[in-house]
Order: structure tokens, then C-alpha cells, then sequence
């Protein structure tokens, strides 16, 4: 046990002894903006988890679509969905509003275009009642990608050999699937940066790491992600991955082995864009005609901006 991890504990009247029996309630918060497309799926996926979730926070970051009118319909629906608006545009604004706004001892963190797998919000709970870790990010599969059966294929023979289970090593949290311990985002928040040309799910790792604080990935916190992402063109997809080395830069944390591996997902994602460009998610077949007639990828979600 970390330094830091015992004093949260003791300060919150939790010892290591009684932490497996704490029954701590689960925060779900979800930032939004323009998701008319996929939030709903996201909230049924949820929702899905039952008594383990004690409520959904849905930060809508000044959609202009219909995504605060479906937010609003699933509010009047469950009394655990709630509605909050951030002004602010930037997803790290919203993420913290609703981390500030959760009343959970755990909070859960997805994207819009998350469906979360059942037994998500209890493989949460359980992790963090077994473990003495501050943070745990989870394993997602792609929907709506050209690739996704052979992903799936792959994930299933490691499955059906029982070596795709348990704990391993993360570089960083992924925002789409992740949670945190309430009371390590209480010491870290004053640490993260709010700068939109920032990945805002790597800056918090590094915070934690800052502080002492470890996180792991859990294998048996599952869901799916949506593929879009793979439509991004290359030269905007180079804004991306720029915001990932601004954000190691920003730690210290950049080294030859990471510039690298930042490198090559970029040529990676070159060479992939014709394919996502082509893919039919309606049909699930690929179409040449696309490649060349079709609307421009979603904003992305960091700023392009120098600075």
C-alpha cells in the first residue's frame, strides 16, 4: 500500500481491513457534445447496470444538435440520470463538473459513443473493494469499424484460453472507459490542467503518478467503443496525436520510445483512413464511392491551437 492510498483511507474512516465490505456507490459521469447519434445507446447501456450505478451525470458541453433534448427525456425517464450544461467548450470543462458534481465514493468516466458491457459498473465496484489501486481504466472492443471482426476473432481465442482476464500495466487512463476513486480525484484536481490542446485522460494519469498514486487496467471492465475516430483525416489526426506529446512534454514524461510509438500510430491511422472512409456501418460492407463522397469526420475532441 501506497503512502498516499493509506492516508486516503484513513482519512475517509476506511482501513484496508474493512475496504472489501465498504459497498461504495458508483458515479457515472459522460461528457457530451453534438452525441445525438450515439448518447442514447450509451444511457441504455447504463442504465442496463442496475442498483450497481447510483446515478449518470451528463455534461452537455453547448450541443447545438437534438442532444440535450434526448439527455432530458432519459432524465425524465430515471431519477439516476442528470442533466448539467458547461458553458465552457472543452471536455476537460466537463469532465470536471461532473467529477465535481458526482456524489458517488467512485466515480465511473465513458464517452458518448461508450456502451458499456454488462457487469461493467460491478466489475467497478469490485475491483476497487479488492484492490488498494486509486484509478482503473478498462479493456474496450470497436463497433462500428471495418475491423471489428477480426479484433473480436482475436479477443475471443485469448478469452477461450483463460489468458485474457485479470490485471496488467497501463500507460494511462483512457477516458472512454475508466474510474477513479473520489477522494484521489479530491488531491489531484487542483493539478490537472485545463488546456483543450491537452489529452485531458492523460494529464490526470501523470497528475495521479505525481502524487504517488497508481492505476492498473482491469480486464473484466468491458465495452465498446465506437471506430469513428479512424475517419479523422491524417492531417487532422496529426493535431491529435500533437496534443499527446504536448501533454507527455508537459510531465516530462516524453521519451524516444513513446515519440515513436506516436509516430507510427499516425501512419498507421493513414493508412487505415481509406478503409474507414469506405466502411458502410449500415451495411457493413466497404464502398469505393465513399472513399470520395462523404461529409468530413466529427471535430475533434482537442483544440488544434498553438500555443
Amino acid at each position: 500500500m501506497t503512502d498516499v492510498t493509506r492516508t486516503l483511507m484513513f482519512r475517509d474512516g476506511v482501513s484496508s481491513d474493512n475496504l472489501p465490505s465498504m459497498g461504495a456507490s458508483l458515479s457515472v459521469v459522460v461528457p457530451v457534445y453534438n452525441e445525438e447519434e450515439y448518447i442514447s445507446d450509451c444511457l441504455e447501456s447504463l442504465l442496463q447496470q442496475g442498483d450497481d450505478i447510483a446515478e449518470i451525470l451528463v455534461v452537455d458541453n453547448n450541443s447545438t444538435d437534438g442532444t440535450a433534448e434526448i439527455i432530458r427525456d432519459f432524465e425524465r425517464r430515471s431519477p439516476k440520470v442528470r442533466y448539467l450544461l458547461e458553458t465552457r467548450q472543452g471536455v476537460v470543462f466537463s469532465r470536471n463538473l461532473g467529477f465535481n458534481s458526482a456524489q458517488g465514493d467512485l466515480i465511473g468516466r465513458v464517452d458518448a459513443d461508450t456502451r458499456v458491457s454488462a457487469g461493467w459498473a460491478s466489475a467497478v465496484v469490485e475491483f476497487f473493494a479488492a484492490h488498494e489501486f486509486d484509478a482503473v481504466t478498462g479493456f474496450s472492443l470497436f463497433y462500428d469499424s471495418p475491423f471489428v471482426t477480426v479484433q473480436r476473432s482475436a479477443v475471443a481465442k485469448q478469452d477461450a484460453l483463460g489468458t485474457f482476464r485479470g490485471l496488467k500495466d497501463a500507460p494511462s487512463l483512457t477516458g472512454s472507459n475508466m474510474a477513479i476513486r473520489k477522494s484521489a480525484w479530491s488531491i489531484v484536481q487542483d493539478s490537472v490542467t485545463d488546456r483543450t490542446d491537452f489529452h485531458e485522460d492523460v494529464d490526470l494519469s501523470y497528475c495521479l503518478l505525481g502524487r504517488e498514486m497508481k492505476f492498473v487496467q482491469d480486464l473484466s471492465m468491458r465495452a465498446e467503443v465506437s471506430g469513428r475516430r479512424g475517419e479523422t483525416g491524417p492531417i487532422d489526426f496529426l493535431s491529435y496525436n500533437k496534443a499527446s506529446i504536448l501533454t507527455l512534454k508537459h510531465h516530462g514524461a516524453m521519451t524516444r520510445r513513446l515519440r515513436l510509438m506516436i509516430f507510427r500510430s499516425s501512419i498507421l491511422h493513414a493508412v487505415l483512413w481509406p478503409v474507414y472512409r469506405m466502411y458502410d456501418k449500415d451495411t457493413d460492407k466497404l464502398s469505393l464511392k465513399r472513399l470520395f463522397f462523404r461529409p468530413s469526420a466529427r471535430q475533434m475532441p482537442v483544440d488544434s491551437g498553438d500555443r
